[in-house]
């Protein structure tokens, strides 16, 4: 048995203690990573889940799927509350990282995710708080992400936004309107400050 075929058997190993079945050659999921409903997670080839990431597919209809040679990192959080979540591919969701994907969150390809982002594709009622329906009666119409974007530490993307291929999001901007490709959009609200293309 040659060293490369043990590396390989080890990677599968992996996947398969954590429960996940639907793999593709080359993942790696560390032993340290936290899974819930392995049965609905989807890894493609080179898809890498580092030590102490959380992938929560949660929910009845819930689906994660994380594309080729995309890394999620330590401590970030991937959550359906019964919704999918769809990642291309060579992206990154760096550390503390969270994506809420209950009306459904569409990421492309080559987008990285600055550490501290919060993506919510969900909201409340808020004609419902202050009752015990406020908790369970969520909507959301989800979130787009088009190719090659960045999105800055700290940024808040919330429901219902599209943002367009080649788009870069300021730290610590909160997105609430779809923003143009190949646009900089900063600010609270964010606001687009200049195009690039």
């Amino acid at each position: 048995m040659g060293k490369n075929y043990l590396k390989l058997l080890i990677k599968r190993l992996s996947c398969l203690v954590k429960g996940i079945r639907n793999f593709e050659e080359n993942v790696y999921v560390s032993p340290f990573c936290e899974i819930i409903h392995a049965e609905r997670i989807v890894l493609k080839k080179g898809a890498v889940l580092e030590k102490h990431s959380r992938i929560y597919a949660n929910g009845e209809n819930a689906a994660i799927e994380i594309g080729n040679y995309t890394t999620i990192y330590p401590y970030a959080l991937l959550k359906t509350n019964g919704g999918r979540i769809k990642i291309g591919r060579d992206c990154s969701v760096n550390d503390y990282a969270v994506l809420n994907g209950f009306g459904g969150i569409e990421i492309g390809d080559d987008v990285h995710i600055a550490p501290h982002v919060v993506i919510v594709a969900s909201e409340h009622q808020y004609e419902k708080l202050g009752t015990p329906c406020f908790s369970t009666d969520m909507r959301g119409n989800g979130i787009k992400i088009e190719n090659s974007v960045w999105i800055g530490a700290n940024a808040v993307i919330l429901d219902g936004v599209n943002i367009g291929t080649g788009a870069v999001i300021g730290a610590g901007a909160v997105v609430t309107t779809d923003i143009p490709a190949y646009t900089v959009a900063a600010g609270v609200p964010a606001r687009v400050i200049k195009k690039w293309k």
